[in-house]
């Protein structure tokens, strides 16, 4: 089984080192990038093929687009493409994750989980009929 690739987006220093040291602790998780508060943490997270991005919820008073995700109310995105012969389908919805921060397992387990709905396999493209 391979491991849950890990990118971790900006955050304090502090949360970064406890994160690093929970994740290298369990076998499954790999931490395989990490960006700066001058970076595209979504990019970097791409360019690392990851498939879950921890981040620190948003502090800035002028957020990013990920702050913007994170923080904000379900939306769906319906990417057409150039042709208009085909479209993507994307749902942002973020939920709520009670943690115990002295429960090391609990975090590990909630990146799991994190991972786990994405394994329902590649939605695909959609065929869609042109006006």
């Amino acid at each position: 089984m391979s491991p849950i690739r890990i990118h971790l987006g900006p955050m304090p220093e502090m949360l970064r080192t406890i994160i690093t040291d929970l994740v290298h602790e369990e076998p499954d998780l790999l931490v395989v990038g990490r960006s700066g508060p001058d970076q595209d943490p979504l990019r970097c997270a791409r360019d690392d093929q990851a498939s879950v991005l921890i981040t620190q919820d948003c502090t800035e008073p002028q957020p990013s687009c990920l702050d913007t995700i994170v923080s904000a109310a379900p939306l769906g995105i319906f990417a057409l493409s150039a042709d208009g012969q085909n479209a993507s389908s994307v749902k942002l919805l973020s939920q709520p994750v009670a943690l115990n921060r002295l429960n090391r397992a609990e975090i590990a387990d909630a990146i799991r989980n994190t991972a786990a709905h994405l394994d329902a396999g590649p939605v695909g493209k959609t065929g869609i009929t042109p006006v």
